[in-house]
């Protein structure tokens, strides 16, 4: 539900289980931390990823045991954390714990280093994730967004285009090939793009923020407002929020 960028959904369901809070996994609350912009959770679960597992990890797959926290696959995941709340420090040293053939650990790296403003690393830590992990749009669609970021819809669309032909059914290359075409003054082309996105995430709260920004460009205010309204329901970051209400009174404004 997470990767569905439904995190209402989400927690009715932990709810329903009788949770009141976010699972232990960092594996879980990264996808969380990045559709809310809030990171606590994840560096909250630093301390147990450093722990001792124990059993070795291929005993407790035998027994069906689940690692849990203990297990540093999940080094990645707190290294990205640190990366996004300014701690680029903290973020190498722990990515740096990683193995050279774990692909989320390398696709991370090339995230840390955007984040970090160091494009040309960036560039050769996707390149390297795209070789590792050919079938895979994740490398594909963060290497757009990180492109689209920079400045450069056409080479994020070149991305996205990869990401959507590997996972034709995954709404995040849609909504960024959307984002890009904005980007180039095409507003009513990124239109279809985003609605195809909804219709594998229906309650996401930026789609509907750039789908709103997209049909206000086109002159469909009343379309506009709609957009905006539903995401005004949906889970966005603080600064998604911010940009809500700008575009809305921009819109709104006659």
């Amino acid at each position: 539900m997470a990767r569905l960028h439904d995190l209402k959904a989400m927690r009715a369901y932990l709810k329903s289980l009788g949770r009141s809070g976010l699972p232990s996994s960092p594996a879980v609350r990264i996808w969380y931390a990045m559709e809310s912009g809030d990171w606590r959770s994840v560096l909250l679960s630093e301390p147990q990823t450093s722990a001792p597992l124990g059993p070795t990890y291929s005993s407790l797959v035998s027994q069906n045991i689940t690692a849990g926290d203990y297990y540093p696959a999940f080094w990645p995941v707190i290294a990205y954390a640190h990366a996004s709340t300014g701690d680029f420090a903290g973020a190498e040293a722990v990515i740096a714990k990683t193995q050279a053939d774990n692909a989320t650990a390398v696709r991370i790296r090339a995230m840390i280093a955007e984040l970090n403003g160091e494009h040309a690393r960036a560039d050769w830590w996707f390149a390297r994730s795209e070789a590792q992990t050919p079938s895979i749009p994740l490398t594909d669609l963060w290497w757009g967004q990180a492109l689209l970021t920079r400045g450069q819809p056409d080479a994020a669309i070149e991305k996205f285009k990869l990401a959507n032909q590997k996972g034709p059914r995954f709404a995040d290359p849609l909504e960024g090939w959307g984002e890009a075409l904005m980007a180039q003054n095409l507003s009513p082309r990124a239109l279809a793009k985003f609605a195809e996105a909804n219709k594998y995430a229906p309650n996401w709260g930026r789609l509907h923020l750039k789908w709103g920004e997209a049909l206000a460009y086109a002159g469909k205010k009343d379309e506009a407002a709609k957009q905006f309204a539903r995401a005004a329901q949906l889970d966005l970051t603080p600064s998604e929020k911010a940009e809500l209400a700008r575009s809305h009174a921009a819109a709104t404004n006659p």
